[in-house]
């Protein structure tokens, strides 16, 4: 809940701090986090998409509630009306970003085919990720409400602190950035278990979190639109298919009801269950009715001398935007003017951002995943 609300409110305040949760219940959203009617408005239709609430008819409740405690007692009472499923929404990275749904029962399958995997003697869970993201629910709500057992968020904690709190039975959820950082933090810790997802987990980030003593570290592959998918132990090699989904042609899978889902990459099968990524098939959004490749436009403008790193999006407005990161020698405004005058003579229009925004790095989300950013984002340039 908390997660969710902070989210939004920092989708529209991308400046902001506000606190990590867990908020106490009488957290006040006006006074505490500084939200306004519409901010609260945003955060309302976003978790009421998430929960359904429109199922349960408590969709307009929300908004008459100020403090987090009114906003759990109409979530509570909403699933208890309807809870078959929940929506979560994509990144967004290949496009505009959409709610997908998700049954509940088939989320408790996940859970329940993952629990051989990890083995047993799990007595509480550390997240370091957010809750209303589908691996973060799966991992420190479900996983833990399966079991019975507590949930320690440390989210505000540095990466060598977490180390230092960890001890056998522990499961910390993390993703690659984050484990990264515990790397680095960390002299030796504990040997517990460690999840790692949201994005490909490079193999010598998995060497270096293993040289600190940690039992395990699997890497559990899935998306926004197909929850789990496979895991293996990090550091490379093939996936294993979870029991939830069956083989199908051409890189497909076979849901439990025998539904046709196409994963967001093109997976090589090596056994019968087993699989490698070889990668996204999704490379290509629509402008005006035609068809863009990001990766040929962001190749294309990152000829521009002076760039160090580049992303692409498909903007509200229907056309393209770009976040540059400049290198450290380059001069802003020189270079805003050499990648306009670039895009106008090699891209068709179509293909051509007509928004700017620089920064020191590429924007990404708490959970180590690009993540989208306003136009007007401060610092930006635009037209």
């Amino acid at each position: 809940m908390a997660d969710s609300v902070r989210a939004e409110f920092l989708s529209q305040h991308p400046d902001a701090f506000p606190p990590l949760p867990p908020w106490p219940e009488e957290f006040d959203f006006a006074e505490q986090l500084g939200a306004d009617s519409l901010d609260r408005l945003s955060a309302a239709t976003a978790l009421s998409a998430q929960l359904r609430l429109d199922r349960a008819g408590l969709a307009d409740v929300l908004l008459a509630r100020r403090h987090l405690s009114g906003w759990v007692d109409v979530a509570e009472a909403s699933l208890a009306r309807y809870s078959e499923s929940l929506q979560f929404r994509s990144s967004g990275s290949q496009g505009a970003p959409v709610w997908r749904e998700h049954r509940l029962a088939r989320f408790a399958a996940e859970i329940d085919g993952f629990l051989p995997v990890f083995g047993a003697g799990i007595e509480r869970i550390i997240a370091v990720v957010p809750a209303h993201h589908i691996y973060g629910f799966l991992f420190t709500v479900l996983l833990p409400a399966r079991l019975g057992i507590p949930v320690l968020d440390l989210r505000a904690a540095s990466p060598g602190s977490v180390a230092a709190q960890i001890g056998p039975g522990d499961v910390i959820v993390g993703h690659p950035l984050w484990w990264r950082a515990f790397a680095t933090a960390s002299g030796a810790c504990a040997p517990t278990l460690g999840l790692v997802s949201t994005a490909p987990c490079p193999p010598e980030t998995a060497q270096a979190v293993r040289a600190t003593g940690l039992a395990r570290l699997i890497e559990i592959y899935g998306s926004t639109e197909t929850a789990g998918i496979g895991w293996r132990d990090a550091g490379g090699g093939a996936f294993t298919l979870l029991d939830t989904w069956q083989p199908g042609a051409d890189g497909g899978l076979l849901d439990d009801r025998g539904a046709v889902v196409s994963p967001p990459d093109w997976l090589d099968w090596q056994a019968e269950r087993r699989f490698t990524v070889r990668g996204r098939k999704d490379g290509q959004v629509q402008v005006g009715g035609v068809n863009i490749d990001l990766a040929e436009v962001r190749a294309c403008l990152m000829q521009v001398p002076g760039i160090a790193d580049l992303a692409l999006r498909l903007a509200e407005t229907g056309r393209l935007k770009a976040f540059i990161v400049p290198a450290p020698d380059a001069d802003e405004a020189t270079l805003r003017q050499a990648v306009q005058a670039l895009a106008k003579a090699r891209l068709a229009a179509p293909a051509r951002p007509t928004s700017w925004t620089f920064g020191p790095s590429l924007p990404m989300s708490e959970t180590g995943k690009p993540a989208d950013w306003p136009i007007a984002a401060r610092g930006g340039l635009w037209d």
